[in-house]
């Protein structure tokens, strides 16, 4: 699905076919990349939450973006930095 990923929350479809509702916790876009990533997490009424991360990319046509898998380590390590900080405020 595309669509644009720059508000306080967005919608997927699970593998059922159902709505899933998601909370974006932050946008990051570092400095020293070109590449924007967003991390959020299931708004559900549950205690225990899972905080999940995704990269950001512009569809070519410019008709809103999509979520891909983050795939290196050291992507992982300035999420896990970034999201460190804001629960330690």
């Amino acid at each position: 699905m595309s669509q644009d990923y720059s508000g306080q929350f967005f919608t997927e479809l699970d593998e059922d076919g159902n709505e899933v509702v998601y909370t974006i916790l932050t946008r990051i876009e570092p400095d020293d990349s070109d590449s924007t990533y967003i991390v959020f997490y299931e708004d559900t009424e549950e205690d225990d939450i899972q905080i999940e991360a995704a990269e950001v990319i512009e569809n070519e046509d410019g008709s809103g973006e999509q979520l891909y898998e983050i795939e290196t380590e050291e992507e992982w390590a300035m999420i896990e930095e970034v999201v460190n900080t804001i629960m330690s405020l």
